[in-house]
């Protein structure tokens, strides 16, 4: 793990993560309601799927700091699939010249 320091000094900039992070959090599904309500077994229906109400959603991100964090690890994740997809075209490309040469 490595720890990367960001410094944002521009009121206008951090104003704008703020917003970012307002519009991220107001995106997310409604988190389930305290009691779901569910007091009987449902009815499984002939094909065997049985379809419940989602009980997992993303947690807002409550920091600017940490919608930081987040944005930084979409980045990362996206920059290392780049990094293979690249990887895997030069070593495609490669083949397909040694097999022509």
């Amino acid at each position: 793990m490595t720890d990367f320091v960001v410094t944002i000094t521009d009121p206008d900039e951090l104003a704008g993560i703020t917003w970012a992070r307002e519009q991220h959090n107001a995106a997310l599904p409604p988190p389930p309601p305290e009691d779901m309500g569910v007091t009987t077994l449902p009815v499984v229906p002939p094909d065997g799927v049985v379809q419940l109400p989602a009980t997992t959603v993303d947690d807002p991100l409550l920091t600017d700091e940490a919608y930081v964090q987040w944005v930084m690890e979409q980045a990362a994740r996206s920059y290392s699939d780049q990094k293979l997809r690249h990887e895997y075209e030069q070593e495609y490309q490669a083949a397909v010249n040694a097999r022509a040469g």
